[in-house]
């Protein structure tokens, strides 16, 4: 009669070669070595836990092994509205601002997600409309402000 030796995955300490496959979710108790670089220049030093896309517009697409975020306004058009491109899909130094949107989600405007402390919730779009349906609660110690570029009359 032979015996069969059973590892568990918890047992194994060390470096992994050759490739392994595992069922479940996977932690490292130092984090994960995740290499995050800007214009082809690596910008980590360590261990990342977490990649946290802060504002609207931000996305990320995977591209092979790399993954793409692209952070709306951050070039083109001074950062207000959106970037307008060029036909090499470059941005051009304009922008546009939509004239109306509607909030078709609920919305809490709180401390979590509009500044720890007494804020200004500001959108530069002249008419916004909440959908029928739909709550936008501003928060204590929120100020809502709409077109605060005050170019509805334009």
């Amino acid at each position: 009669m032979s015996r069969t030796k059973v590892q568990l995955v918890s047992d194994i300490v060390g470096n992994v070669s050759g490739g392994a496959s595992f069922t479940g979710i996977v932690t490292a108790a130092g984090g994960f070595n995740l290499g995050i670089s800007s214009a082809g220049t690596t910008i980590t030093s360590g261990p990342v836990k977490t990649l946290n896309f802060v504002g609207t517009g931000n996305t990320f697409a995977v591209s092979g092994t790399s993954v793409d975020i692209s952070i709306s306004g951050g070039s083109g058009g001074g950062g207000i509205g959106t970037a307008i491109k060029y036909a090499d899909n470059t941005n051009t130094p304009f922008s546009f601002i939509d004239a109306e949107i509607t909030v078709t989600s609920n919305l809490d405007l709180n401390t979590t997600n509009a500044g720890a402390s007494n804020s200004y919730v500001v959108s530069v779009v002249p008419n916004v409309t909440v959908a029928s349906g739909i709550a936008v609660t501003v928060g204590t110690g929120k100020t809502m402000v709409i077109d605060a570029l005050q170019i509805g009359d334009l």
